[in-house]
């Protein structure tokens, strides 16, 4: 099969039309995938994403992730996210990061923390900041660990 020298010589010519073309029949054939083998889907979509943004989140990868936590989901919205991360002055924290990781501890420690924003703003930051953790502990967390 040539299908990988196709898509070289298409990216090599460089020519913008035939990129969007090469960009539908990618899109079409993962959302065909999706029908059959949604785990299948899910790891090229992942990938896609990581060739494209690294290994960080935007807004919307992070609102996904976050819609989907159990048993509460969404408790703070972004503007509260970063309201309380400038409230503790955790500005150096990116805020999709801190966004994730504040939801998370909601869903996961309610109980433990009840309404103290204070415990889960330090939780957060503690998590993220984690000093023997890697650079990227939470995408790699939130894309590898919780269970979809």
């Amino acid at each position: 099969m040539h299908i990988k020298k196709y898509i070289q010589m298409i990216v090599d010519n460089g020519r913008q039309e035939d990129m969007e073309e090469l960009s539908d029949i990618l899109d079409e054939v993962i959302n065909t995938i999706k029908e059959y083998d949604k785990d299948l889907y899910e790891k090229y979509k992942l990938k896609l994403y990581k060739i494209a943004y690294g290994n960080t989140f935007d807004e919307d990868m992070a609102e996904d992730i976050i819609r989907n936590m159990k048993p509460y989901g969404m408790r703070f919205s972004i503007e509260d996210s970063r309201q309380i991360q400038n409230q503790f002055g955790f500005d150096n924290i990116d805020p999709c990061d801190f966004w994730i990781v504040i939801n998370s501890a909601y869903n996961d420690y309610r109980d433990l923390f009840e309404d103290n924003i204070e415990m889960y703003a330090r939780f957060t930051r503690d998590f993220i900041e984690d000093e023997d953790a890697k650079n990227d502990k939470v995408f790699l967390y939130y894309t590898t660990i919780p269970n979809k």
